[in-house]
């Protein structure tokens, strides 16, 4: 049996900016029918999560050839820790109110069950059977004016679950469910398997196997590598990398992204306000990638937490990137650019970190880097009118987005292994989008008034 994990986001409009909500999941329990219990293994001791990346993606907690054959009654899952970050802002007005940044943590640890349908579920001997553990975001939170007051993991109605695959997507016969943009440094490669394995900040290691289909992203070319398996994927990468979980537990490489071709510490996280320097801006974090020997930010790193950043001189040899994975891109001003003031609030980007200094008290940490990319943001919405092959159109975005008017979303139409394709879950294609369903995207974004027809480029597609 397989276990994945994915959020539902608040309804839209939403009611607050969501920067970040940090969790930890400690056990995942399955009680039968007559109150034996089986703990599903997770991938490390203890995962911590960003929920409001859980809104498009999902994460894979665990998988188990030996759960016992009996008739489940409930599953039950351990979370602890909880950190949430929001901000606040007028309608129309971009980036968060200045001095609005504000974190809400300590709330008690919980153990939320579901017991409604797929339960009872019956597991039979040698059965391969998967479930996604679903949490709802909005019944977590009080929230008044956009002002997050509380956090409550043992709220009702927190925790439901379903089996895997969707009932509509983009994933062939045989595939459950998407693991995307898992990101580390990869420390095993073998050519005769043609497997990878990458570990990250926070969710332990996964390894994934390649195939016919596998996409190697135009980062390999960049760094002098070929268009394959032998030659792009080297140990000590800083690598992400898209996988689908199949029905017997293992994981298939859909792309192969290197970042760096180096082990370093990288810090990922969200812009919340337009930058007025050139050199100096603030984020909160929600990923990271820690150097293998010699960490800079390895321990002293929290997520979720804001972020102050200098562009060191060296960025002037290391213009801005752009991590398309092979998705199509608009004309822009990020891409070759060295003035932080090109970045937009809701922007997700990654830091090559030279210099690093804890936060004490009430000053935040604070990181001197040398290479930018523009990587996923995740934001959800509603469906603004009928989407076609190409694009669709969202509206009713978190507030400090800016926008008031609808925003047209790129979608890739890709030919594996050459070319990647957006990917869709809950709908098969963007024709299967209509108003006013609500959608989350995982995607690159250009920012809104920059000239850009399409601000968002999806790489992930949802309906909840």
């Amino acid at each position: 049996m397989s276990m994945t994990m994915r959020a539902t986001p608040p309804p839209p409009p939403p009611n607050t900016n969501l920067l970040s909500f940090v969790v930890d999941v400690n056990t995942v329990t399955l009680t039968s029918s007559n109150g034996t219990t089986f703990n599903i293994p997770l991938n490390a001791t203890s995962l911590s999560v960003d929920l409001t990346k859980l809104q498009s993606d999902s994460i894979l907690l665990g998988t188990s050839a030996a759960v016992p054959a009996d008739t489940y009654a409930s599953i039950t899952v351990s979370l602890s820790n909880p950190v949430v970050t929001f901000c606040t802002q007028t309608q129309g007005n971009t980036g968060c109110a200045p001095g609005s940044v504000a974190t809400i943590s300590g709330g008690a640890a919980a153990t939320p069950a579901f017991s409604s349908k797929p339960f009872p579920l019956t597991v039979t001997a040698n059965q391969k059977t998967a479930l996604a553990i679903n949490l709802n975001i909005s019944n977590t939170l009080t929230v008044n004016s956009q002002v997050i007051s509380a956090v409550n993991l043992a709220a009702a109605n927190v925790l439901s679950a379903s089996t895997l695959p969707s009932s509509s997507t983009s994933l062939n016969v045989s595939q459950l469910d998407f693991v995307e943009d898992v990101t580390g440094i990869v420390t095993a490669v073998n050519a005769a398997t043609q497997s990878v394995t990458v570990k990250t900040a926070a969710r332990g290691s996964l390894t994934a196997i390649a195939n016919s289909s596998t996409v190697f992203s135009p980062n390999c070319t960049s760094f002098s590598r070929n268009i394959s398996f032998a030659s792009c994927v080297v140990q000590g990468d800083v690598a992400s990398l898209d996988m689908v979980l199949n029905s017997d537990g293992t994981l298939a490489l859909l792309e192969y992204d290197p970042l760096n071709t180096a082990s370093g510490d990288w810090i990922e996280g969200v812009i919340t306000a337009s930058p007025s320097s050139s050199t100096q801006f603030s984020l909160v974090t929600n990923d990271a990638v820690f150097a293998t020997s010699g960490s800079l930010i390895g321990g002293k790193l929290v997520f979720g937490a804001v972020l102050n950043a200098t562009l060191s001189s060296l960025t002037t040899l290391n213009p801005f990137l752009i991590d398309s994975k092979g998705l199509v891109i608009p004309v822009n001003n990020f891409a070759n650019s060295t003035d932080a003031t090109v970045f937009v609030p809701g922007q997700t980007v990654s830091l090559r970190v030279t210099a690093f200094t804890a936060a004490s008290g009430s000053t935040p940490a604070s990181a001197t880097v040398d290479t930018v990319y523009l990587r996923f943001t995740r934001v959800s919405g509603t469906v603004a009118a009928s989407g076609t092959q190409s694009s669709f159109a969202i509206q009713n975005l978190p507030t400090f987005f800016g926008p008031t008017t609808q925003q047209l979303v790129q979608i890739t139409l890709g030919s594996p292994p050459s070319v990647p394709s957006t990917n869709f879950e809950g709908v098969a294609s963007a024709t299967g989008l209509s108003n006013p369903q609500t959608v989350s995207i995982r995607a690159l974004y250009f920012g809104q008034n920059t000239g850009i027809l399409m601000p968002f480029t999806a790489a992930k597609v949802r309906v909840p």
